[in-house]
């Protein structure tokens, strides 16, 4: 790009262009220099004002056309360099994207089978029929979530109940939990529930058939499950403010947690 004080140069050009012998890079040159910088611009309009009158126009018809074409080459130059830009935007938001998406279903994503080896299942049944599947994560050396599915199998359903964790987890057992056994899974109240497995389809543990008996919950576990009951009917039936969104800061949610944990330790199954 010129500079003001490169108007000597220009002034050089300038024989040149008005010839017709300078190059296009020159002549775009002067033509951008003159079109910033009034002292030179003046200059230009006087020498091309000395040539005869046949010779200036047919020289401003041709330099007319040669800025007309330099305009374009210019917004071709701009859209180039817009559609570079907005490329690098393209590819610099993709590649975050993905990176976000990898990171999440690599270390978000519970979509790995827990070794069945890692730990145990046994199950309860309320007097509701329900069946209570409790988890040993005692030995389970990585985070993980907990998963029930039915299945339709045969004349019935098979639950697969099982532990999940990331394709990549956080190994050992720095994150020592307070509760090596818990509920993981309730079964409805459903005969045609046909068996438990532990695990995956793929890849399970048959934990009882129908047709097995399945020892009685206690007592503990029984008031355990009434008291999670009514908790559920009081959170379901929280007040609402006027446009309509519940009121979670009642000052109840403690107590019902300390109630709900107290009433947990009490299970002599999940001990």
């Amino acid at each position: 790009m010129m500079r003001k004080n490169d108007c000597p140069i220009v002034r050089d050009l300038m024989p040149l262009v008005i010839d017709r012998v300078a190059s296009d890079e020159s002549r775009e040159l002067v033509e951008n220099h003159v079109s910033g910088c009034e002292s030179c611009k003046k200059q230009y309009d006087a020498m091309k004002a000395d040539l005869p009158a046949e010779a200036r126009t047919d020289y401003e018809a041709e330099q007319s056309r040669f800025v007309d074409a330099l305009r374009s080459i210019k917004k071709k130059r701009l859209k180039r360099r817009l559609l570079a830009v907005a490329l690098v935007v393209l590819v610099g938001a993709a590649a975050a994207f993905g990176a976000v998406y990898a990171y999440f279903q690599l270390y978000q994503t519970y979509s790995v089978a827990v070794d069945n080896s890692l730990y145990s299942l046994s199950l309860a049944r309320l007097a509701d029929g329900r069946v209570v599947v409790t988890a040993d994560v005692g030995s389970v050396p990585m985070n993980y979530a907990t998963f029930g599915e039915e299945h339709k199998e045969d004349d019935g359903y098979i639950v697969y109940v099982g532990l999940r964790t990331t394709p990549i987890h956080q190994e050992g057992l720095g994150h020592a939990r307070d509760m090596a056994k818990m509920a993981i899974f309730v079964t409805d109240a459903d005969p045609s529930i046909t068996g438990i497995r532990q695990g995956t389809p793929d890849e399970c543990v048959t934990v009882w058939t129908q047709g097995e008996p399945i020892p009685p919950a206690s007592d503990e576990m029984e008031a355990y499950f009434a008291l999670a009951a009514q908790w559920m009917a009081w959170w379901e039936s929280r007040p609402v403010t006027d446009d309509g969104k519940l009121v979670t800061d009642t000052g109840d949610d403690y107590a019902w947690y300390e109630r709900l944990e107290e009433a947990r330790q009490a299970v002599p199954e999940w001990q």
